[in-house]
This record gives structure tokens, sequence and C-alpha cells, in this order.
């Protein structure tokens, strides 16, 4: 259960009452599409911009881009860093969205697409900082949140996840209360691991909007 977990079922769940459009932004590992039940990857209509195709889950209808939507199934990518960043701006910008709120599923250990991606939407964006509650994960959460301050880009919420299997989860929770955001406690669970379960993630949604 991580960041795409928490993103997909909160653009779901926000669904219920916005016009969302969802990215995953994931270039070289899209799997937005498998958690979100698709049978298969929508195709993507293309004209002066991209169209991006609305999509159905929890009965609920998004719009929803993906790498995974112009990358056939167990291809990989290997291209040059500029391509990738490339990608990004197009999905972005380049992409003719019609909704209240883009929800968007942020690469792992990419910096320089994190970097370009908060350089193309700050400062209108807001941040959801996702994160497991053990002291390891502190220093990342440092550098992160100082990114965000020189983006200019406004810390909305920080998700502890799978707070019931870490014993110093209390402890995590008290040193990263300095952000000033406020803190969602997500327990893990078999539910999260089989499928959608936006229910979970009304607490989330709430402080979100």
């Amino acid at each position: 259960m991580g960041k795409t977990t928490v993103s997909t079922n909160l653009a779901t769940k926000l669904s219920e009452k916005f016009r969302i459009g969802f990215i995953d932004l994931d270039i070289y590992g899209p799997n937005a599409h498998l958690l979100l039940g698709l049978p298969k990857v929508p195709a993507v209509e293309q004209g002066d911009m991209l169209i991006p195709p609305k999509i159905e889950a929890n009965g609920k209808e998004m719009q929803f881009m993906s790498m995974a939507m112009f990358l056939p199934e167990g291809v990989g990518l290997a291209i040059k860093a500029e391509f990738v960043l490339d990608i990004v701006k197009t999905i972005i910008q380049f992409t003719r969205w019609d909704c209240d709120l883009i929800v968007v599923d942020m690469p792992p250990g990419s910096q320089d697409v994190v970097n370009y991606t908060l350089d193309l939407v700050a400062p209108r964006a807001q941040a959801i900082l996702v994160t497991e509650p053990h002291r390891m994960s502190l220093s990342d959460c440092l550098r992160l949140y100082d990114i965000l301050k020189l983006k200019e880009v406004e810390l909305k919420a920080i998700v502890l996840n799978k707070y019931n299997l870490f014993k110093d989860a209390p402890a995590f929770e008290v040193e990263i209360s300095r952000f000033g955001a406020p803190i969602v406690k997500l327990d893990w669970s078999e539910e999260l691991q089989s499928g959608l379960q936006p229910d979970l993630f009304e607490e989330l949604a709430e402080v979100v909007v």
C-alpha cells in the first residue's frame, strides 16, 4: 500500500462529488489502471491536444491518463531523461482536461520528474506527502518538504501509511507534526490489497477539499 494505492483511492473518492482528472505519472512502471480494474487500457484521442479518456471507477466517472496507454504490457521503457520530461509535459500541459480537480500519482525515486512536474504546476498545486511512520523515512520527508517549500507548493496533508505495523509510529507522528499539515493515518489491511476501497479514504478526501 503506497502512493498509487492512496492516489487511486483518493481520486475515486473525490469523483463522488467532483469532476476528477487522474494522472498516473509513473513513466517507467505505470500500474494505477490495474488497481482501477480496467479490463484494458483505454485509447487516447489525439488532435491539437490529447483528449483524456473517461473511465468508470466505483460507479463514478473520471478522466484518466497514464503512460500505460502508450506502452504495451510487459514492454520496458529505455529512454533518456529529457524524453521522459517531454512525456510529463505532454501529459500535463498538452492534454485537454475538463475537470474540477486533478490528482497526480507521482513516480517513485525520480527526483528529476518530481522537480520538473512541480515546476509545471506550481504554485497552483497542493501536495500530499505519503510515507510510512518509521524513523528511516524521516530524512526523505524532510527533503521532500524542503522541495515543496522551495517550489511554493502547499503541503495539504501527510498520509502515514501502514500505521498499525510500526511500533515507532506515535513518535514519528510527533516529529512530522512540525510540518504543520493535517496527518491522516491509514492502517494496513487486506482490503486495501485486494482492490479499490475509496470509503477508507473519506478523511483524506475531506482534508484535501
